[in-house]
């Protein structure tokens, strides 16, 4: 019965050394507004100011198909809970005319929208046609190439039980 506590206790304390944030990489990413929708990737990086670092994916909407390859930076030493990806304008290198916001949350093994953030999709490029803050519809945010790996204490706790119930099968034998 002692084996049994001393087992129990060490899972317990190796559980509770479990890994709880969103890994740093690339994620694909879906987004559907009211005017238009999304499909890329971006890399996470949660040490970032901004947590997303970079972008590369297409914005179609109402107004037009756009490449978005660019996070918009805060100032130096400024800091928000939303990121700004937008696309790079020929015309003005240092601005842009379409894009949307994102306010991640960090689910602990992945990452998720804060719907109550800013979300929105804008598109100022046909002043005629514009979009100004299109609502988000649905989402889907997926680690990139991600491959199911067990965490170590959940693949430890395994091979114990397993060497538990084999010591145990060998004891009943004799």
């Amino acid at each position: 019965m002692k084996k049994f506590f001393m087992l129990c206790a060490a899972g317990l304390c190796l559980l509770s050394q479990a890994v709880s944030a969103a890994p740093v990489g690339l994620y694909d990413f879906d987004a559907t507004w009211r005017d238009g929708r999304f499909t890329g990737q971006f890399y996470y990086d949660s040490s970032a100011p901004n947590l997303v670092t970079a972008v590369d994916g297409t914005l179609v909407d109402t107004v037009r198909t756009t490449i978005i390859d660019q996070v918009w930076q805060q100032e130096e030493g400024e800091s928000a809970p939303w990121v700004f990806l937008s696309n790079t304008n020929p015309a003005d290198p240092a601005g842009h005319d379409a894009g949307f916001y994102l306010t991640l949350v960090d689910l602990g093994d992945t990452l998720g929208l804060d719907t109550t953030g800013l979300n929105g999709l804008y598109d100022w490029s046909d002043m005629a046609n514009y979009i100004d803050d299109s609502p988000l519809v649905s989402f889907r945010i997926a680690q990139a190439n991600a491959v199911e790996v067990p965490e170590p204490a959940t693949a430890l706790l395994l091979f114990s039980g397993m060497a538990g119930m084999l010591a145990r099968r060998r004891t009943r034998a004799r």
